[in-house]
């Protein structure tokens, strides 16, 4: 961090970011060319507000701090000439947006020699943003800040969860792991992707989880659920996991038990 910039000033320019992202997004919604990207595997859509929206951000970042690195989801990864490097994902649950549903998020993370520092989840349509950083997490919608708590269940059988969708657990290990969830927890819900981390910081859920993640899809969420005053870590309980398999909870007794599970399901325990 430099001189003049603060670590108050880095947050609103990822803000900044994804508002930008979402001037880019909001007029092609259900509006958008789509292509497949996947090597003739499972649909992976990449849509011309995808580009867009992350050449937009690109072009901020480059004109207001040239030495941050930048990597997103659709573009070549821009070396740092130092410590900080932002991670772009323009559209977090690009299927969602392919169908026309509003539970996408544009996601945009900082982060300093490797580790996530802020993280913003910006849903555009909605009008609202999620801000994490150290010394809180906050909800942004019409104009006003709301600090952001988890609740307190600590109680599996009573926790509200959330993963992206049944597709994504491939292995039988996976497929323990989902199901096992499934059996434990009062319910699992689907296709929401980043929405349900925003929202487990805003108490609103208690627990999330995935498998198989890119660190695009998650660095930004990691300062979001931390702020908020709760735990994410891969299911090994290693903390702040960029990609792979996550667990996000709202209380260590909650992630402590749902951490007992993971385990016994994959033949750990």
């Amino acid at each position: 961090m430099g001189s003049v910039d603060t670590l108050e000033d880095l947050a609103e320019f990822a803000l900044e970011l994804a508002a930008a992202a979402g001037e880019v997004i909001c007029p092609l919604f259900r509006n958008s060319k789509v292509r497949d990207k996947s090597a003739k595997g499972r649909f992976d859509p990449v849509t011309q507000a995808d580009l867009a929206a992350e050449r937009r951000m690109r072009e901020m970042i480059r004109a207001r701090y040239p030495d941050h690195g930048v990597r997103g989801e659709e573009m070549p990864e821009s070396a740092a000439g130092g410590a900080y490097s932002w991670l772009l994902d323009p559209i977090d649950g690009t299927h969602s947006f392919v169908y026309g549903l509003p539970t996408w998020m544009t996601l945009v993370a900082l982060l300093h020699e490797g580790r996530p520092l802020i993280g913003v989840a910006s849903q555009p349509l909605l009008g609202e943003a999620f801000l994490g950083m150290p010394g809180g997490a906050w909800r942004i919608a019409a104009g006003r800040r709301e600090r952001l708590r988890v609740r307190g269940t600590e109680r599996l059988g009573q926790a509200l969860t959330g993963t992206t969708l049944p597709d994504i657990y491939e292995t039988a290990a996976q497929r323990a792991v989902l199901e096992a969830m499934r059996q434990a927890a009062r319910q699992v819900r689907y296709d929401a992707d980043a929405y349900f981390y925003a929202l487990l910081a805003a108490g609103q859920t208690d627990l999330a989880f995935d498998t198989g993640l890119s660190a695009h899809d998650i660095a930004a969420l990691i300062p979001i659920v931390r702020g908020a005053g709760g735990l994410i870590t891969d299911w090994d309980g290693k903390a702040d996991p960029l990609g792979g398999d996550v667990l996000a909870a709202s209380t260590p007794a909650l992630h402590d038990q749902a951490l007992e599970l993971l385990a016994r399901a994959r033949g750990k325990g």
